[in-house]
């Protein structure tokens, strides 16, 4: 069985580039969907994000270090790009830094521009990167797209699952199976009645995607809590409306912190 750690890029207090998206969001996004494919195509495959870190420093010797503390075969590290802001594409490239990996980063790089449309910028040897350096097995570093790339941007989002099934397709050499159409945001519990209805809080929690939002489902469900997504019209934030109590919303809000994902209890 094909052994696999994939770790997000910066951290929760380490913040990376921010243009249209920011990449510490999008490539927590991008790890737990590849880490569902390699599971699904039966790899053992651990995620790390790191939330502790508070420099630079820290943040890549924390995420080394988790790295070489798992047995595996290959060490993914995914982030985004930037540049300046720009409506042209940019595109993908993938990072490495033994000369060994280089087929392994061209071909990822390849699927994912095949798969998505995005301009396939190709493999790229970088022998000052700490991550690259410091973990003891075979690695590359994931650049998916630009987040200043207006045009990079739209593709990645239209094509998240794509590139996704790409990455683990490609590393794992095995072909994954089609990806479920996300649910909305309502759980299966009862709703609240009147008498509940002083437990009844509103977590905005920004704009979320479909996978975003069938990852909160899920969630929500597996935790038995009532709750509705609403939508607002403007900038299409995403509203979370429940029945919970003081130490339900203690909780939610702990799961939401651990995806760097932005909220406020109104």
């Amino acid at each position: 069985m094909e052994k696999f750690v994939i770790s997000s890029g910066h951290g929760k207090y380490v913040s990376g580039a921010g243009s249209y998206i920011d990449e510490v969001t999008e490539a927590r996004r991008v790890v737990a969907k590849v880490a569902d494919y390699l599971n699904q195509l039966n790899c053992s495959v651990s995620e790390f994000h790191d939330n502790t870190s508070k420099n630079q420093r820290d943040n890549i010797n924390t995420i080394v270090r988790y790295h070489n503390s798992k047995q595996r075969d290959l060490d993914i590290s995914v982030h985004f790009n930037a540049a300046s802001k720009t409506n042209d594409p940019r595109g993908v490239e993938v990072l490495y830094v033994n000369d060994k990996y280089k087929d392994l980063a061209e071909k990822v790089s390849l699927a994912i521009a095949n798969s998505s449309g995005l301009k396939n910028r190709g493999a790229k040897k970088r022998t000052n990167l700490g991550f690259l350096n410091g973990t003891s097995k075979p690695a590359i570093l994931i650049e998916v797209a630009f987040v200043d790339s207006k045009a990079d941007v739209d593709i990645y989002n239209d094509k998240f699952n794509d590139v996704c099934k790409a990455i683990a397709e490609t590393v794992s050499g095995k072909k994954a199976l089609t990806t479920p159409k996300p649910t909305t945001v309502k759980s299966n519990s009862t709703p609240p009645t009147s008498k509940q209805s002083s437990n009844r809080v509103k977590i905005k929690t920004g704009g979320l995607n479909p996978e975003m939002l069938k990852e909160v489902s899920e969630y929500l469900i597996k935790q038995g809590w009532y709750a509705e997504a609403e939508f607002s019209k403007e900038s299409n934030p995403t509203v979370i409306t429940g029945n919970l109590t003081p130490s339900m919303k203690k909780e939610f809000a702990k799961w939401l912190d651990d995806r760097g994902w932005w909220y406020k209890v109104i």
